[in-house]
């Protein structure tokens, strides 16, 4: 049996921060991480996960003293693999960990395997092997690549894993039965950095949470988003989930759970079964869970059935209130659509957040004053505003990067990537009227909105909700 640490990096908004208070921050767990890590327990391999992004924080931003941590792991667990899990933006960090990390092995005389798994490998493996210095990259899903060639020591024969920059690209294999994973053993991490009460801006009130999924991929296409592309569509199933969350409660004391799909309602059966699961069971009156979907996929029927099922938030990507933009974006959405849900949530006081997006290429200055007015018309009780970059994986990547409008040569790409106020402007407006533009929806979401939001919503702690009613009567 072998050895195998997995590694999570730090985020360089971490570096030299000191004093965060995390009571008001919310983190996404190493969800990935920690099932592929429950599956190569369950094969009777050792696995260790070093989640950097927990220890630059707890560190107070040092990030010496991370890559020390890093170091000294190496030393007492000696790993026959050193796997990687990252987006783009941490290119710089994962080169310097790797680094690192080859030269620690060295000095205490091991020598494993490094492989780089993850959205920026899926997407640039040729380019993640030549400059991150990794011996194998891993396309798209590894649930089954990474447990065959753990066990092998070998891609030889294991569709999914690229170890030349010349050698063809073939996506891994994808599990077809989702119910036949694990459940995540968040005991592999410090799972109570990520669960200690905390509120954020997703959440009503402080809770103990953490993610799941209700499945992979997703049945629509927009151009910006790379679910699509890196994973087929498939759900586990009501039951599993509502184990799963019972799970949860019961092994980390969590009384929320996030779900990270990027919608939950490309199943609506699911969502039904799910939630009637949770009264069912009375897991409704333990763990409250949030989610993202998409305005086109509810009613007032879902969401009533959904807030009694514990749904307590909802996340909802309306991108645009330019019906051009979001035709542009293949959102497969009407701005009726956008407009129906805020009047909906807010009619029902059922707490939600709505996500903007501008600079979308081929957006125009009326477009974008088309979405400031949606923004203004609707009190959502948070707001979030997103200058557009071309996510790698996404369909706008790949159009892009073949016409030349992006380097994937400079390294210096990868940080702008996910750096929106350093991104260029794809859409058609002079640059330093967009930067106007975005400054005034930032200031709609972040003064005008919040105090909108205070007077029709209160405290939203707990909210004040007309769902409630049936159950007070």
């Amino acid at each position: 049996m072998a050895r195998v640490m997995l590694v999570q990096p730090w985020s360089y908004h971490d570096e030299n921060v000191t004093g965060q208070d995390l009571g008001e921050q919310w983190r996404n767990g190493p969800y990935s991480l920690v099932l592929l890590g429950t599956i190569l327990r369950r094969e009777g391999h050792e696995v260790r996960i070093v989640d950097m992004i927990r220890d630059v924080v707890v560190l107070n931003g040092s990030v010496d003293g991370c890559l020390h941590q890093f170091g000294l792991a190496l030393s007492e667990f000696r790993p026959d693999v050193v796997g990687f899990g990252f987006f783009s933006i941490h290119y710089a960090e994962v080169i310097r960990a790797v680094d690192y990390a080859r030269a620690e092995c060295r000095r205490i005389g091991i020598a494993p395997i490094f492989i780089a798994g993850g959205i920026h490998a899926s997407t640039e493996p040729a380019l993640t092997l030549r400059d991150m210095h990794f011996d194998h990259a891993f396309i798209g899903e590894a649930d089954v690549s990474l447990a065959r060639f753990v066990s092998t020591a070998s891609p030889d024969g294991i569709p999914g894993i690229v170890s030349n920059p010349a050698d063809p690209v073939n996506p891994g294999e994808a599990i077809s039965r989702l119910d036949d994973l694990p459940f995540p053993d968040w005991s592999l991490v410090d799972y109570r950095f990520y669960a200690q009460p905390s509120r954020g801006k997703l959440k009503t009130r402080k809770t103990r949470s953490l993610d799941l999924m209700m499945g992979r991929g997703c049945v629509y296409k927009c151009t910006f988003c790379a679910y699509p592309t890196l994973s087929s569509v498939r759900f586990y199933s009501a039951e599993y989930l509502v184990e799963q969350v019972q799970y949860m409660h019961r092994e980390f004391a969590i009384d929320s759970v996030y779900f990270t799909d990027s919608t939950i309602g490309n199943n609506r059966r699911l969502i039904t079964a799910f939630s009637e699961g949770m009264i069912r069971s009375g897991l409704a009156r333990h763990v409250e869970w949030h989610a993202n979907i998409r305005p086109n996929q509810v009613n007032e029927e879902i969401l009533t059935l959904m807030w009694a099922a514990g749904c307590r938030f909802l996340f909802y990507g309306f991108e645009s209130g330019s019906q051009r933009v979001l035709d542009l974006m293949a959102k497969g959405c009407k701005v009726g659509d956008n407009d129906k849900a805020a009047r909906l949530h807010e009619r029902l006081g059922f707490p939600y957040h709505a996500s903007m997006l501008l600079g979308f290429p081929g957006e125009r200055e009326e477009d974008i004053q088309e979405t400031l007015a949606f923004m203004r018309r609707y009190t959502p009780p948070s707001m979030g505003v997103n200058w557009y970059v071309p996510l790698p994986g996404s369909p706008d990547y790949d159009t892009l990067k073949a016409q030349g409008a992006l380097d994937v040569g400079d390294p210096k790409l990868w940080r702008t990537i996910g750096e929106v106020n350093s991104a260029r402007v794809y859409a058609e407006v002079p640059e330093a009227r967009f930067r106007e533009l975005f400054s005034e929806a930032e200031r709609i979401a972040n003064v005008d909105a919040p105090a909108r939001a205070r007077a029709l919503w209160g405290c939203l702690a707990p909210p004040h909700s007309a769902l409630d009613l049936p159950a007070a009567s």
